[in-house]
């Protein structure tokens, strides 16, 4: 057992001269770098989580939930629905009613996008579901948290 630890001494000694002697040496690093670019931000968005629960099939219902955005530049915002043919196969009706400020906007499945324009600012948006579960409904019958809504600058 001391011969072990002797011979594990030794080879650190060595290891930590022979590093000494090549950073004597040149040998080592030539150059670290760090950076951090800050690009002109479009905005913050706290999202709203929606939660429909258990359903079954031919169950219907509306829920409402609030998600915050800020906007940073005046210009043209695009609202998307996704998923729209996942939800088009577990929903017999799916409508989200948007309203940003004075402005509301409805997307379906088949109608899952919408423009509108935002002034600078920080908005409350209010977000509205309604559903009904289809009677056979099929495809991904458990969703966990998944995007449902996106805004982003238009172009």
């Amino acid at each position: 057992m001391k011969t072990y630890l002797l011979l594990a001494l030794v080879a650190t000694a060595s290891l930590a001269s022979g590093m000494a002697i090549a950073g004597v040496m040149g040998y080592g690093p030539l150059a670290y770098i760090s950076y951090h670019i800050q690009t002109s931000s479009q905005g913050e968005v706290i999202p709203a989580y929606i939660n429909l629960g258990n359903l079954t099939a031919g169950e219907s219902g509306n829920v409402t939930a609030n998600a915050t955005v800020v906007i940073n530049y005046n210009g043209t915002y695009e609202l998307h629905l996704l998923h729209g043919e996942k939800l088009q196969k577990v929903f017999s009706e799916f409508t989200v009613k948007v309203t940003i400020g004075n402005t509301s906007v409805v997307l379906t499945p088949n109608n899952d996008t919408a423009s509108l324009y935002l002034a600078k600012g920080t908005y409350t948006v209010l977000i509205e579901v309604m559903y009904q579960v289809s009677q056979h409904p099929k495809g991904d019958l458990n969703v966990n948290q998944e995007p449902l809504l996106i805004i982003h600058p238009e172009g």
